[in-house]
């Protein structure tokens, strides 16, 4: 949405329209298709449609038309209960009431690969809910846990850290390293959740990604490249940030070129447009 903003505010040329979509699996499928022209997602998400992994096992052949642009944002898997529930560890969540993320979403993915990891995925009473519901359910009592990859604050969990204190569950050494083992998009880190009611001053190690934008290989250079002057501008930062203040991460990383590293580490090639626009920021690109 805020790249969508600050583009067509600022393009004589481009018009972007923004549309929701279930999430980053979904965003990765549309786009490896052709049913989008530019998208976000995990670098994870695309190394696993680019091999055939869980959960784009179904892919008829391995998607090659995928480009990147540049990062987005960071997203840290939170875990989270009700402070007084005493609940203390992932452990203990074994035949609880957990909502999972909507299908076909990063969520759904990585809490099934954690929970599947501790052998206790089959005891969970699951729902597939959007975040928002989800942080309501849990603050109703009518659930007890939900996750999201998603940066600091994450919105949802800041929604029910408002109405009562939460606990962010720190990921047990064995579900960190499954995650890494699946993807070199995947990092292990101590986290800093103070920004919550009930975490202040506490840290909790969880698994992180890193989030970019893409563009379908058949997207014009010359328009790509136009996005990428006026998204990573830092006259407009001020506005970006002002709509969506988790891009703060995004455009920090920006600011050197480790994120071509990192996309070229599970084999994601940066669009025509884009690499362009980041040789002419003199990064290397080839």
């Amino acid at each position: 949405g805020a790249m969508a903003e600050v583009v067509n505010k600022n393009s004589k040329d481009l018009n972007i329209t923004n549309q929701e979509s279930a999430g980053f699996v979904a965003n990765t499928r549309m786009i490896a298709h052709g049913r989008v022209e530019l998208a976000m997602s995990n670098g994870v998400f695309v190394d696993f449609i680019q091999r055939q992994q869980k959960p784009f096992n179904t892919e008829k052949k391995p998607a090659t038309d995928i480009r990147g642009i540049g990062p987005g944002s960071g997203s840290w898997l939170q875990i989270v209960v009700l402070k007084d529930s005493g609940i203390t560890s992932l452990e203990q969540l074994k035949g609880k009431r957990v909502s999972m993320g909507p299908k076909g979403s990063s969520t759904a993915f990585m809490m099934r690969t954690a929970f599947g990891q501790l052998g206790i995925l089959d005891s969970l009473r699951k729902d597939y809910l959007k975040w928002s519901d989800a942080a309501n359910y849990m603050i109703d009592g009518k659930l007890d846990s939900f996750g999201i990859p998603n940066p600091i604050p994450s919105p949802s969990v800041l929604q029910a850290a408002s109405s009562r204190p939460i606990t962010v569950l720190s990921l047990p050494d064995s579900v960190i390293n499954k995650f890494i083992d699946l993807s070199k998009g995947y990092f292990e880190d101590d986290a800093d959740f103070s920004v919550y009611a009930g975490m202040k001053g506490k840290k909790a190690k969880t698994v992180a990604y890193k989030v970019f934008y893409l563009a379908h290989e058949k997207v014009p250079a010359d328009a790509v490249y136009e996005i990428c002057k006026i998204f990573y501008d830092p006259k407009n930062r001020p506005f970006i940030l002002s709509m969506y203040k988790p891009l703060r991460d995004g455009l920090d990383t920006a600011m050197n070129d480790k994120f071509i590293k990192q996309m070229k580490a599970f084999h994601l090639k940066l669009h025509p447009g884009a690499a362009r626009y980041w040789k002419e920021r003199g990064y290397a690109v080839d």
